[in-house]
């Protein structure tokens, strides 16, 4: 059955806003063996895999999962060798029942727990993050038989669980395009996924929203895109951005584990420089839970040249993992990137800000010094790491002339007859502000009170006292420029004052 309709609300659910969205736990790339270091930036988790012989392949396990360790991240590890016998090469693996199954595992899992990759009872501690007991089961002799997992499938994924060590750690698997004729297997782990190489996007996703037909309710999914060409590829890889959008809009989806990092005969990823950019730029997003939408914003679409002005953008942190000032987050100016058209290209988180909750970026920016129309957008930045999440909606911003003028008093100082207490000055002023207005206060700023308005004019101010009073020319927010009045007894003598802010 063809998923166009799944396809279509896949797509939708992807541009959704991301509260409405599952968080893509796992990044990582199959078969990741000896390129853990190119990657791990980018990585929160590797495949290893390994060959039919299980000696050699605790080797492998051990050393891979040291390096994963180190680096903090998580590991899916092949067990195969200790669960079957296998024959065969290439595409004509024969999977076949192994001589002792439980015990070569429960070696394996004894190593893993003395060096301390696995820890009982205690998922989170351990390096291993799942266990991985056969490669598309259904192309390897183990398609199900007579309606029902093939009974060496079933008993490999039994041995797993019978080892009360590993309880509470998935077992996972991936299957082909023929995943149907494993139907029943699939069945039994707890992350299937399925690959669909040479399928262009729709096609792969179409694949992937079949699987979801034969898994179970409680089953999580693994999208493994193709990602690489060439060798053993054809030349058509897999969007990142779709596949990546299509892993956000699902809720079953776990992890995005591209087919390939590196590979001998196959331009991978390291390789190819497109998809290095892109599955980099995702990767850094899911190690980092770099996931957040934008709510809302209040920007004045019309500002004066540099004149301060308040802002403020809202975004959700719809990731797992909390956000926290002086931890080089926040806001970033876009359009273009980095740019410091306000005066500033970043603002910090200002608060701590807990999973699904909003946060308030309130900051003053300076319009450019010349007038026009001028980008406002932002994005959130982890500094270092990635930009994520929505960019705000772009808020183009007319920028007029700063406001001129001029103040005066006269006379300044105005005289106080003998015995009085008060005198007249007459102000008058200039701008080029049609809302201009006068605010007097005292000579410290304080008291403000409206005394007159108008981009122009002349006022009588009749009751001058001793006391400085400050006439501030200025709009609504900012002030143009002061003048300084205040009277003084008759036959005294003082040079007016004019005062600029």
């Amino acid at each position: 059955m063809k998923r166009t309709a799944l396809t279509l609300s896949l797509l939708l659910a992807a541009t959704a806003p991301l509260a409405a969205q599952a968080e893509v736990k796992y990044f990582g790339y199959w078969a990741n063996n000896n390129y853990q270091p190119e990657n791990t930036d980018h990585t929160n988790i590797t495949h290893v895999w390994t060959g039919r012989d299980s000696n050699a392949a605790s080797t492998t396990i051990l050393a891979e999962l040291q390096q994963a360790k180190d680096n903090g991240v998580k590991a899916i590890i092949s067990v195969d060798s200790f669960l079957f016998t296998i024959s065969g090469s290439g595409s004509n693996i024969t999977y076949g029942q192994h001589q002792d199954p439980t015990t070569a595992f429960r070696g394996l899992v004894s190593d893993l727990v003395n060096r301390g990759f696995l820890v009982p009872g205690d998922p989170a501690r351990s390096t291993v993050a799942a266990f991985y007991p056969v490669d598309e089961p259904e192309r390897h002799s183990l398609a199900d038989v007579g309606g029902a997992a093939h009974p060496l499938l079933a008993n490999a994924v039994s041995v797993i669980r019978a080892d009360t060590r590993t309880a509470g750690i998935p077992i996972a698997m991936i299957l082909s395009k023929k995943f149907r004729d494993a139907a029943q297997g699939l069945r039994l782990v707890d992350w299937v996924g399925v690959n669909n190489y040479g399928a262009n996007d729709s096609g792969y996703i179409d694949t992937v929203g079949d699987l979801q037909d034969y898994m179970r309710p409680q089953q999580r999914e693994i999208m493994v895109p193709q990602a690489g060409v060439g060798g053993i590829l054809d030349n058509s890889p897999h969007t990142p951005e779709t596949m990546y959008a299509i892993a956000k809009g699902d809720a079953r989806v776990i992890m995005l584990l591209p087919f390939l990092w590196g590979h001998a005969d196959t331009n991978g990823v390291r390789t190819h420089a497109s998809l290095k950019a892109s599955y980099t730029a995702i990767g850094k997003e899911v190690k980092h839970g770099l996931l957040g939408s934008f709510v809302s914003q209040s920007v004045n679409p019309t500002m004066l040249a540099g004149v301060p002005t308040t802002v403020s953008v809202t975004m959700k942190n719809t990731s797992g993992q909390t956000w926290r000032p002086n931890d080089f987050l926040g806001l970033g100016s876009q359009n273009p990137g980095d740019n410091l058209t306000w005066g500033l290209r970043r603002v910090d988180v200002p608060y701590t800000v807990a999973p699904q909750q909003n946060v308030t970026f309130t900051f003053t920016v300076i319009p450019p010094s010349t007038p026009g129309n001028y980008n406002f957008q932002w994005k959130l930045v982890k500094e270092g790491i990635a930009w994520f999440g929505d960019t705000t909606p772009n808020v183009v911003v007319n920028v007029k002339p700063k406001p001129t003028g001029s103040i005066s008093a006269s006379p300044n100082p105005c005289v106080i007859p003998i015995g009085g207490s008060i005198c007249t000055a007459t102000i008058t002023w200039n701008s080029n502000q049609p809302n201009a207005e006068i605010i007097i206060t005292d000579a410290q700023g304080n008291n403000p009170q409206l005394f007159a308005g108008g981009q122009s004019g002349t006022q009588s101010a009749p009751w001058i006292s001793f006391s400085t009073i400050r006439f501030n020319l200025g709009i609504p927010g900012h002030t143009i420029t002061s003048t300084d009045v205040r009277g003084v007894s008759a036959g005294a003598k003082e040079r007016s004052r004019t005062a600029t802010p």
